[in-house]
């Protein structure tokens, strides 16, 4: 192969990984944003709860949601270390 050719076709792999990361920092986005705003409702929801046992869970869900946030921001990060 030619110089230019091996140059085109690296240049190409690399603008599809570029697009490809770009992609699941898009994606990884807006689950954050929905995980967000998941977390702002259940909250809201659990301040106006009567039942103790149904806060309980409500504040469960509340963890799992915001400890799936966390872990959503750290890729986030990592993605935007290695770009």
């Amino acid at each position: 192969m030619k110089l230019t050719k091996l140059l085109q076709l690296a240049s190409e792999i690399l603008n599809d990984t570029n697009r490809q990361s770009q992609k699941r920092r898009e994606q990884l986005k807006e689950i954050q944003r929905q995980l967000k705003k998941k977390t702002k409702r259940l909250k809201e929801k659990c301040e106006d709860e009567q039942n103790e046992d149904i806060k309980k869970l409500i504040s469960q869900k509340i963890a799992v949601a915001a400890a799936q946030r966390k872990k959503v921001i750290k890729e986030l990060r990592k993605i935007d270390s290695t770009s």
